[in-house]
């Protein structure tokens, strides 16, 4: 004959069976290293980046950052950007995609996207279609004759797909209009060069609010986790739940 658990107690059980299947991913002491700043040229970074003297646990997988001759890059999409500028106080990054910031032709026409769970292209800049391999028999608007590529056209939307053998999208700050009749070269690399500036999506406020409490924040694969700082080696509780860490809905339960 089965009797009821108390309420209280089944609670408990639950919370232990979740902790009891959470990966212990790290040590305090592995977790201390996110205390430091990733810092090369004028790039200073903290939460949710890694890279540098920054352990990948300590920033998103889509958010490594890389220094070399004191320039900062990252990979989003298996393709390379210029870190151009940081702002820890707005959490947004100013881009350049490598292979578009020197001559335009020489560039690969090859198509990559921002993450949208990760980046939100910033307001004051648009997506643009760049065309290449058009038909020479019909007329574009702001286009141009690269050497290899054959007739380019950049546009707002996408009313050359039919006509045209291959497309990419590039992000330009919303002043450049690419609707004259002959595309400006000089004015497109001056703006690809230029970059274009995201938003990063994490739940920094949570990190915030931990930190406030000597705790330490971090990354297992793409969940965000915290760390409650104790005499013990060994983080206490990692993972978050609902911007919140889970230690805290421990501590508040009453039996």
């Amino acid at each position: 004959m089965y009797h009821h658990l108390p309420t209280s107690y089944m609670f408990f059980f639950f919370v232990f069976t979740l902790f009891y299947h959470l990966p212990h991913v790290s040590s305090k002491q592995e977790l201390g290293w996110c205390e430091s700043q990733f810092q090369c040229g004028n790039i200073t970074a903290g939460f949710p980046f890694s890279g540098g003297i920054r352990p990948q646990i300590c920033g998103h997988p889509s958010l490594e950052l890389h220094s070399f001759n004191n320039h900062t890059s990252i990979i989003i999409s298996d393709h390379l950007y210029n870190v151009l500028h940081t702002d820890q106080t707005s959490n947004t990054l100013r881009l350049a995609r490598a292979e578009l910031q020197g001559s335009f032709f020489n560039a690969s026409f090859t198509a990559t996207t921002l993450p949208s769970k990760i980046f939100e292209l910033s307001p004051t800049y648009k997506s643009l279609t760049v065309f290449y391999l058009c038909n020479p028999k019909l007329s574009y608007r702001s286009s141009y004759t690269c050497p290899d590529s054959g007739l380019v056209s950049v546009s707002q939307n996408l009313d050359y797909h039919d006509s045209c053998n291959g497309s990419f999208t590039i992000n330009a700050p919303k002043s450049f209009v690419p609707e004259e009749k002959e595309l400006n070269m000089t004015n497109l690399e001056s703006a690809l060069r230029e970059g274009f500036e995201v938003k990063v999506k994490t739940d920094e406020k949570a990190c915030q609010e931990f930190s406030s409490s000597q705790g330490i924040c971090g990354f297992e694969n793409t969940t965000q986790v915290c760390c409650k700082e104790s005499s013990s080696s060994v983080c206490d509780t990692l993972h978050t739940h609902d911007g919140k860490c889970l230690i805290h809905l421990i501590l508040k339960l009453q039996f």
